[in-house]
């Protein structure tokens, strides 16, 4: 990870490294998580840039950046102007003509402190409007229109003002990132939109502190509970991974997903395990009943299934349109008929963004949808800080149909499909981007120390169950780190568990085994742990 530098006036500083400001803070409050300036392409993956000058002094920072293959070059300058007012001024140059999704400052707002407080928008036509960040996960903008916001950060009176284009703001949550997003250009502008070769894009951003509290900032508490054990599986799809990995895991339940194009030697294998749920994708809702015949015929009787249409394989924003065809909960019935006396779910077989956008009907017996830490960034630090998330994520589902469990899809670090793109990222090398499938953290104690970090809140909050990675493939589990903790967990569903978050640091005990893992987003040691790191200790009775 590349030296941060350290900015700072008085009580207002920040760390910026590569053009990105991460912790601005004013008085040990952090008032705002990231700014940073993406370009994105019609895919929006992320462009690739390079760093060409980067200036760090007491208060101020500069980063010169281009496009690894000439497209644009950039330069971000950020100016600590007093302890009390921050600036930040963009310019973009293309090169050549480009069609993007979108180019220009990203503000990321912490949620801690922040999510069901007001806040007041400035819009373009000078009117000011009353609202509030939401408490419960917003499914499409909570804030549109923004040329400035005014809100509270605990203690600290904030106003921020954006120049240069057209804001919005989205709850970033959907994708576990623990912040709200105000960005530009609106969702609802055409896109991709298209740069002249020689155009310059110039944005600005200006943050004061109105006024301020002594923050008793203090020592965080632990949070403990006493709950039971989720259901840990392996998910399985066969282009994804081999149905023969499973035979390293015959303790551990599956969540198969299948279509009526299923191979029959895949099926076979499924029916001779125990624990088997489904998730179908169809086209037609015969497709359904086609599947289930399959599955009679080969011996497999789930123990749950779901159903999705292939076109809600894709984002669909909240106000549609929506695709033509089956819609989510046609297959309900129809569920319920080709698999009789077997719990019938609804949701996302993607992420929640999707479920929370399009959430099942009354008729669904459980909820389902999953989980990729790395949408909008992959940073080891951001990918921490989306267990922060997780307990809105699934109270925010709960909230939306109450009373139905909780039983999850696959949360992984790695990006399992791209409901927003063609494809998800290339990432021939594993290094951490977004929207990548292959992610070498899969292969480190990285990827295990998530995944009891996950199921530590996944436990907290009465989920049921949950897939925590793939038996092989780049989602996999075998002779890797996660599959230690898979293996550590699965005999233990149901069973009572004792959960302790405290600053990072996730611990698990489950009848006679205790699990730690490191999860700061700070990056520091704790408990004899190194950053990203776990340990699996067994206690005799």
């Amino acid at each position: 990870m590349q030296q941060e530098h350290l900015i700072r006036k008085g009580r207002l500083a920040l760390a910026a490294a590569r053009g990105v400001a991460r912790g601005v803070t004013f008085g040990g409050v952090e008032i705002l998580r990231g700014l940073s300036a993406p370009v994105r392409d019609r895919q929006w993956g992320t462009y690739a840039t390079s760093i060409d000058h980067e200036l760090a002094e007491t208060s101020h920072y500069r980063c010169a950046f281009s496009h690894a293959h000439g497209l644009f070059n950039g330069q971000i300058v950020i100016e600590l102007v007093s302890e009390r007012r921050l600036t930040a001024q963009l310019s973009l140059t293309f090169a050549a003509v480009a069609e993007i999704n979108r180019a220009g400052f990203c503000l990321l707002h912490p949620i801690e402190n922040i999510r069901g407080s007001p806040v007041t928008i400035r819009h373009s036509n000078g009117t000011d409007e009353d609202a509030v960040f939401p408490r419960s996960i917003s499914p499409g903008q909570p804030a549109r229109d923004i040329v400035a916001l005014t809100h509270r950060v605990g203690p600290v009176s904030v106003h921020i003002a954006l120049g240069g284009e057209v804001f919005e703001m989205e709850d970033q949550r959907n994708w576990s990132d623990a912040s709200f997003k105000t960005y530009c250009r609106p969702l609802s502008a055409p896109k991709p939109f298209r740069v002249a070769a020689g155009e310059t894009l110039r944005q600005s951003v200006v943050l004061d502190i109105l006024d301020f509290a002594d923050p008793d900032i203090g020592t965080a508490k632990a949070i403990t509970a006493e709950t039971a054990m989720p259901q840990i599986t392996l998910a399985y799809e066969a282009d994804l991974c081999s149905a023969r990995a499973l035979d390293h895991f015959t303790d551990v339940p599956v969540l198969a997903r299948i279509t009526p194009a299923a191979e029959e030697s895949d099926l076979a294998l499924l029916a001779a395990r125990r624990d088997v749920a489904l998730e179908v994708v169809f086209e037609k809702l015969s497709d359904i009943d086609a599947v289930a015949q399959r599955c009679t015929s080969a011996g497999l009787r789930p123990i749950r299934v779901a159903a999705l249409p292939a076109s809600y394989l894709k984002s669909h924003q909240p106000e549609g349109p929506w695709p033509p065809g089956p819609q989510p909960d046609d297959g309900l019935p129809r569920l319920g008929r080709a698999f009789p006396g077997v719990p019938a779910g609804g949701g996302s077989l993607t992420y929640f963004a999707e479920f929370n956008r399009c959430p099942p009907g009354e008729g669904a017996a459980f909820l389902t949808f999953g989980n990729t830490a790395i949408v909008h960034a992959a940073d080891d630090a951001s990918v921490m800080q989306t267990l922060e998330a997780l307990p809105d994520l699934f109270a925010s589902a709960q909230g939306l149909r109450p009373g139905r469990p909780l039983h999850l899809g696959l949360f992984s670090i790695g990006m399992r499909s791209n409901p927003y793109g063609a494809d998800v990222q290339g990432n021939p090398g594993g290094e951490p981007i977004p929207m990548a499938r292959w992610d070498k953290r899969q292969n480190e104690d990285f990827a295990a120390a998530y995944a009891i970090g996950v199921v530590a809140e996944a436990a907290r909050a009465g989920v049921q169950s949950l897939a925590l990675a793939m038996p092989d493939g780049e989602l996999g589990a075998e002779g890797r780190p996660i599959g230690q903790v898979i293996a550590a967990l699965a005999p233990h569903a149901g069973q009572p568990v004792s959960v302790t978050v405290d600053s990072g640091l996730y611990r698990l005990q489950v009848g006679q085994i205790e699990l730690v893992a490191n999860l700061s987003p700070a990056l520091r040691q704790i408990d004899r742990l190194a950053p990203a790191s776990f340990r699996i200790v067994e206690h005799p009775q």
